[in-house]
């Protein structure tokens, strides 16, 4: 038996909002297809036999959308804790189309796969939405094909993030 202890650094984007938490989880969860995706999405991966199975069920549920819904943690208990944190719920999303990309390249990416978001109800009024950059912690080693895919989901993260937010002046900071 061997055991190896790889270091790596990742990177936390947080965007700001003044929106109200209930009006961000309601665009995100629209956006990620919550309401059909967790009827339709674990039946049709079940009955999939094909690659070609995985991108025409995908298809029908999100369209040309790069994201489906998963699921999602609350993490509102810590207001036990800690009264007046607000709300917070981690949500899983992805997609095994964008996801294939990277785990091809090292299965390992599969530890950080599908991303998840964090939507946390800012103290006196507003949102924040958290998640760790994917190309800072997918690619655990100088594979520039892994690289370079993650940073395709990257952007594509960023995008949604940007249109839950629209029609808002949003601030953004890597951490």
């Amino acid at each position: 038996m061997s055991k190896t202890i790889t270091p790596f650094s990742g990177q936390l984007v947080t965007f700001s909002s003044s929106l109200p938490f209930t009006e961000v989880t309601s665009r995100l969860e629209a956006a990620i297809h919550k309401s059909t995706a967790s009827a339709e999405w674990f039946p049709m991966m079940r009955g999939a036999k094909s690659k070609e199975d995985i991108a025409k069920g995908l298809h029908e549920i999100i369209g040309d959308d790069d994201f489906i819904y998963f699921s999602q943690t609350p993490h509102n208990w810590i207001n036990y804790f800690k009264p007046g944190t607000g709300s917070a719920v981690v949500y899983v999303l992805g997609n095994p189309l964008i996801a294939q990309t990277m785990m091809v390249h090292d299965i390992r990416a599969s530890l950080n796969i599908p991303p998840r978001v964090l939507v946390a109800e800012k103290e006196g009024g507003g949102t924040e939405i958290h998640y760790h950059l994917p190309s800072a912690v997918y690619a655990l080693n100088d594979k520039s094909a892994l690289k370079s895919a993650a940073e395709v989901l990257d952007a594509k993260l960023e995008a949604l993030i940007t249109k839950v937010l629209s029609d808002e002046s949003v601030a953004t900071s890597s951490l």
